[in-house]
């Protein structure tokens, strides 16, 4: 199949949820893609078919538009390393978005940089999410910095899903499974019994000891966003010691929401939430998170917590719209093709920067 290519026009994304966008869905077609699960994800025969998906779609257009942390075996990346071994010429000019890749430990390591170090030879650009990653992210993978952009992210609610009304509800809300630490909230909310939590996460199951004031539960993807709009206030509790960002699309739905946000001062967050300005930034400690919802809830900072709350929302629906969004990955696409070049290996070094697995 891949022996007898011949150049195609257009691009292809596997980025499906930006192809309302009259700009975006100029330039982009849909790739073959099986249908993602929100509370499953993929299993193996849905990442083996979107590999072959982007094997297909590499024979058809000359852009691609790809996710970097789709499915648990990244088939995306695996693809594009599979394509790495193809002459330059029957390669299309390929672009990935989304969060960077935490380094694993051991032999997942070992494999994970020899994928990558190949994977990146058909790579033109990689558009993520932070400023933190932008900076880190050459130096942990041994890739050209000049490759990297910062794209900021974006609300992922539909028109219909912000035209509801929003409650100002009565509990407070921290949901989301990926790179989360909820026992500090967890902690705090022991500390704050006057209050109740909702936290939608699979990862508080089997917690012990859960206190009685939360209820936790991992929520269906039609439910979650309900229970946001009708939170109090958003706290989202992230992992700190990461390589990558996370928690961007719950807090940035929150702030488009009209909620205010609690997050703590981990990886990538400053692109988004300014203390005290559109959020609050605590350190993550259960100390931490109880003095932020104690001044959240004390009536003297009502006009206060109004201010931060209209700033938020008016950043999310200007900064981190899905139209300035895919504005950008339109923009970086254009570039990557008018500015390709023959293929050549990274000279740049592998620094053994590593964390825990994810």
């Amino acid at each position: 199949m891949l022996t007898h290519i011949t150049r195609r026009t257009g691009c292809g994304t596997s980025l499906d949820y930006l192809l309302g966008i009259p700009e975006f869905a100029a330039m982009f077609s849909n790739i073959a893609m099986p249908t993602w699960r929100y509370e499953t994800g993929y299993n193996l025969r849905g990442e083996l078919a979107l590999l072959w998906g982007v094997l297909q779609a590499a024979t058809r257009y000359k852009g691609l538009l790809l996710f970097t942390g789709r499915g648990r075996f990244k088939p995306e990346v695996l693809a594009v390393f599979l394509l790495s071994f193809l002459p330059c010429r029957w390669r299309p000019t390929i672009v990935f978005c989304g969060e960077a890749w935490e380094p694993n430990s051991g032999w997942r390591a070992v494999v994970d940089r020899m994928i990558v170090r190949f994977a990146d030879r058909a790579i033109s650009r990689y558009a993520l999410l932070s400023s933190d990653e932008q900076r880190l992210f050459p130096m942990i993978w041994g890739i050209d910095p000049n490759k990297v952009r910062f794209v900021p992210y974006m609300y992922t609610l539909t028109e219909e899903e912000r035209a509801k009304p929003v409650e100002r509800g009565t509990y407070i809300f921290a949901g989301g499974n990926s790179f989360r630490d909820y026992g500090p909230l967890v902690e705090a909310a022991r500390a704050l019994p006057e209050y109740q939590f909702v936290c939608a996460t699979r990862k508080l199951d089997g917690y012990p000891n859960l206190p009685s004031n939360v209820r936790a539960g991992q929520a269906p993807s039609n439910v979650f966003p309900e229970l946001l709009r009708s939170a109090s206030v958003v706290v989202v509790p992230l992992r700190t010691g990461t390589k990558r960002a996370s928690g961007q699309q719950t807090y940035l739905n929150a702030m488009a929401l009209g909620k205010l946000v609690i997050v703590n001062d981990a990886f990538g967050v400053r692109d988004y939430v300014r203390h005290r300005e559109n959020g609050l930034i605590v350190t993550g400690s259960p100390d931490s998170y109880v003095e932020a919802l104690r001044w959240a809830f004390d009536p003297a900072n009502a006009s206060e917590v109004e201010r931060i709350i209209a700033q938020a929302r008016d950043d999310a629906l200007q900064r981190f719209n899905p139209t300035q969004h895919a504005r950008l990955l339109v923009a970086m696409m254009q570039d990557a093709l008018a500015s390709k070049t023959p293929c050549s290996s990274s000279p740049y070094h592998v620094n053994e920067v590593n964390s825990d697995a994810s």
